[in-house]
C-alpha cells in the first residue's frame, strides 16, 4: 500500500480565504506537499477572521491543515525569481486572485508553462480569467445572489435567505481539486500541464439543480419553497410531541405506504388520489397534515424509531453540539483529533474521502507564518543563511 495518492506531488499554493485553501487542503489530505505562499508579517488574510482560540483563528485552521507556510513580498523586485525557483520544480500552481493578477505579478501562465511544461495552474476567481464582470471582487453570497440560489431559499412569504455555510465557495475549492486531478491525468498521457480556470459564480450556478432546464423547457421559475422536498411529497421538517422538529421523507410510494400503515392511515395508501407520487402532488398540504398529526402524538425518539424500522428516511434536525456527537459521523472519523504545536490536541473535521489503499491523512495542522521558511529557503533552494537573512532585513521574506 502507498503511503498516499499523491506522493510526490508538488503543489505552490498561493490561495487565501476559502475555495482556494479548501481546493489545497485537499490535495495535501490526498498526500501532496503544500508550500502555502504568505505575505510576511500578517499573511493569509483568513488569519484574521474570528472566531480565536487561544489567539488562532478557527477560519483559518479549518482550511489549512497539512500545508508548509513560507513567507514572500510579492511587490518587491526580487520575489519574482524565488517564485520561478519554486515553480520550476512544482507539479501545481493553485491561486485564487481576482482574474489577471497573476499576470500582472509576472506569472502570466503563458510565461509559467513555457518554464514548466509539465505544470498545472488551477486559477479560482469569483467569475471566471474572462467575461464583463472578471475584474470584479466576488464573495459567495454574490454568487448566490447572481445565480438565484438565495432567491430559492427560505420561505415563499418570506425575503430570501443566504445559505447556512459557504457552499459556493467549498463547491469551488472542489471543482478545483476535480479539475487539477483530472489536468494531472492528462499530464500522465501528454506531458503535458495546462489551465484549469473554476469560477465562483459557474460552481453556484451548477448548485441550481435543474432550475434552467425548468425555465427554458417548462417556463418555470424556481423560487422558494420553504422545507417542503420540491419534487416529493409528503418530505418536510414536522413537529413532534416533545417539542422538537424531525424531518421525514415519506415521498417515495414504498416509504409512504409504510407511512400510512404505522400511522394508521392505511386508506390513503390504497387511494389512487394519493397511492402514487403524481396523485400526492395534487395533495401536498393533506400528505403534511397527515404526517404532522401524527408527529405530534409522538416524541422524536418514537418516531426515529418506528420510521428506521420501516425504512422512512428521517433524522432529528440536530444543533452544531448535537451533531458533533452523531454516532455515525464518529464512525467515519468526521470529527477527529488533529495535533497542533501551540494547542496540542485539537478536534476538526476529518477528511471526506474513504480510499481502502491510499487513505487521506491529517498529518499536521495549520501552520504559523513562515513556519517552513528555514526548510524550503535553505534546505531546498538553496539560500544559505547569510542569504536568507539578508532576504529577511530587506523585506522580500
Amino acid at each position: 500500500m502507498r503511503d498516499s495518492a499523491l506522493n510526490n506531488i508538488r503543489v505552490i499554493d498561493l490561495t487565501r480565504v476559502i475555495s482556494g485553501p479548501h481546493c489545497t487542503m485537499i490535495l495535501g489530505d490526498l498526500g501532496a506537499e503544500i508550500i502555502k505562499i504568505e505575505k510576511p508579517g500578517t499573511g493569509d488574510i483568513s488569519r484574521e477572521y474570528s472566531p480565536f482560540y487561544q489567539g488562532h483563528s478557527t477560519y483559518f485552521m479549518t482550511h489549512n491543515r497539512n500545508k508548509k507556510s513560507i513567507t514572500l513580498n510579492f511587490r518587491h523586485p526580487d520575489a519574482l525569481d524565488i517564485i520561478y525557483r519554486l515553480i520550476s520544480d512544482a507539479d501545481i500552481l493553485v491561486e485564487n486572485f481576482k482574474a489577471g493578477t497573476l499576470e500582472k505579478m509576472g506569472l502570466a501562465p503563458e510565461k509559467l508553462l513555457e518554464m514548466n511544461p509539465r505544470l498545472i495552474i488551477t486559477r479560482i476567481s469569483g467569475f471566471g480569467q474572462d467575461g464583463p464582470y472578471s475584474s470584479l471582487p466576488c464573495f459567495d453570497a454574490v454568487a448566490q445572489s447572481l445565480t438565484g440560489l438565495m432567491d430559492m431559499t427560505g420561505f415563499p412569504d418570506a425575503p430570501p435567505v443566504m445559505m447556512g455555510s459557504y457552499v459556493c465557495d467549498f463547491s469551488a475549492g472542489l471543482y478545483g481539486v476535480i479539475g487539477t486531478l483530472a489536468a494531472l491525468h492528462s499530464r500522465e498521457q501528454t506531458g503535458k500541464g495546462q489551465v484549469v480556470d473554476v469560477s465562483l459564480l459557474d460552481c453556484a450556478c451548477s448548485l441550481t439543480h435543474s432550475a434552467i432546464m425548468n425555465y427554458f423547457m417548462l417556463n418555470e421559475v424556481t423560487t422558494r419553497n420553504g422545507n417542503q422536498d420540491r419534487a416529493a411529497w409528503p418530505a418536510s421538517f414536522y413537529p413532534t410531541k416533545d417539542h422538537k422538529l424531525i424531518y421525514i421523507h415519506a415521498g417515495q410510494d414504498p416509504a409512504f405506504a409504510a407511512f400510512c400503515h404505522i400511522s394508521g392511515n392505511e386508506s390513503y395508501a390504497e387511494d389512487p388520489e394519493y397511492m402514487h407520487l403524481n396523485g400526492r402532488k395534487n395533495h401536498i398540504r393533506v400528505c403534511d397534515q397527515l404526517v404532522s398529526e401524527w408527529t405530534c402524538n409522538h416524541t422524536l425518539n418514537e418516531i426515529m424509531s418506528m420510521c428506521r424500522e420501516n425504512n422512512i428516511p428521517c433524522a432529528p434536525v440536530n444543533t452544531v453540539k448535537e451533531m458533533v456527537s452523531d454516532p455515525q459521523l464518529l464512525h467515519r472519523n468526521m470529527i477527529c483529533d488533529m495535533y497542533d504545536n501551540n494547542l496540542g490536541t485539537i478536534k476538526t473535521t476529518g477528511p471526506v474521502l474513504k480510499m481502502s489503499e491510499t487513505p487521506p491523512k491529517i498529518q499536521y495542522s495549520a501552520p504559523e507564518i513562515g513556519e517552513h521558511n528555514y526548510e524550503i529557503y535553505h534546505d531546498r533552494l538553496g539560500y544559505s543563511e547569510q542569504e536568507l537573512a539578508m532576504l529577511k532585513a530587506t523585506g522580500v521574506i
